[in-house]
C-alpha cells in the first residue's frame, strides 16, 4: 500500500552525484570575472539553490550575477553537465515505486533545458511522470515555486512527499506543506534539514527510500 500518491525528487544530491561538474563551473565563473575564489565551505553551498542567488550572497551585484549566469551556463554545457552520475540503488528504488503506482517528479531548482538534458542523459526519464526546473524568470525561480508548478502538473489534491539533500529541499517541503524525506547521501547536512523538520525522517542511501513510501 503507498503512503503517498506523489514524490518528488531533487536532482543534485538526491538523485544525481553532480558536485564536481558544477563546482567546476562555479570556479570558471569566479576565475573569468578576476574575482577571489571563496573558501571550501562557502563553494560547496552553490550545490542546491539557484546559481545567482549564490553569486549574490558572495557580494556579486545584479548584473555581474547575471554576467557569471551566462558563464556558468555555457561551461555546464560544454564541460560540467558530464560529471554526472546516478547515486547507486536509485533505478531500482525509482522502479519499486513506479511499479506501486507512486506518481514520480523532478523539482530542482536547476534550469529547465539542464534539468531536462540530465535526466535524459542520465536515463531516468522513463521513471519520472513530469520534471520541473527553474524557468529563469521572477515567477519560477525558488525550490517553493518549482514545487508548486510540479504538483500543479501531478495534483494537487494527492499525498505527496519531497525528497531533497539540502535546507532549500525541506524549507521548500515545510512552504509546500508536504512531508519530508532527507537524503543524508547528498551535500547537505541532517542539522540544516532539522531545522524546518525536528522529528524528519532521513535515510542514508537510495534503497531505504522504497519503505517509507510504500507499506510492507
Amino acid at each position: 500500500m503507498k503512503k503517498y500518491d506523489i514524490a518528488l525528487f531533487d536532482l543534485d544530491g538526491t538523485l544525481s552525484e553532480s558536485g564536481e561538474g558544477i563546482l567546476d563551473c562555479v570556479r570558471i565563473v569566479f576565475e573569468e570575472m578576476k574575482r577571489p575564489l571563496p573558501d571550501e565551505k562557502t563553494l560547496a553551498s552553490f550545490i542546491g539553490p539557484p546559481l545567482t542567488d549564490s553569486l549574490k550572497r558572495c557580494g556579486f551585484s545584479e548584473k555581474d550575477a547575471e554576467k557569471g549566469l551566462q558563464i556558468y551556463k555555457k561551461n555546464f554545457v560544454e564541460k560540467g553537465i558530464y560529471k554526472n552520475k546516478v547515486y547507486e540503488g536509485m533505478y531500482e528504488t525509482l522502479q519499486a515505486l513506479k511499479e506501486n503506482g507512486v506518481l514520480l517528479g523532478v523539482a530542482t531548482t536547476k534550469y529547465q533545458p539542464f534539468a531536462d538534458r540530465i535526466i535524459k542523459m542520465l536515463k531516468l526519464d522513463s521513471y519520472f511522470d513530469f520534471v520541473g526546473g527553474s524557468s529563469g524568470t521572477p515567477e519560477r525561480h525558488t525550490k517553493i515555486q518549482v514545487m508548486e508548478y510540479v504538483l500543479d502538473n501531478l495534483g494537487r489534491d494527492k499525498k505527496a512527499v519531497m525528497l531533497g539533500d539540502t535546507k532549500f529541499d525541506a524549507e521548500g517541503a515545510f512552504m509546500a506543506k508536504v512531508d519530508f524525506i532527507g537524503c543524508l547521501y547528498g551535500y547537505g547536512t541532517r542539522e540544516e534539514m532539522e531545522k524546518y523538520f525536528p522529528e524528519g525522517i532521513f535515510v542514508t542511501k537510495p534503497s531505504e527510500i522504497v519503505h517509507i513510501i510504500i507499506s510492507d
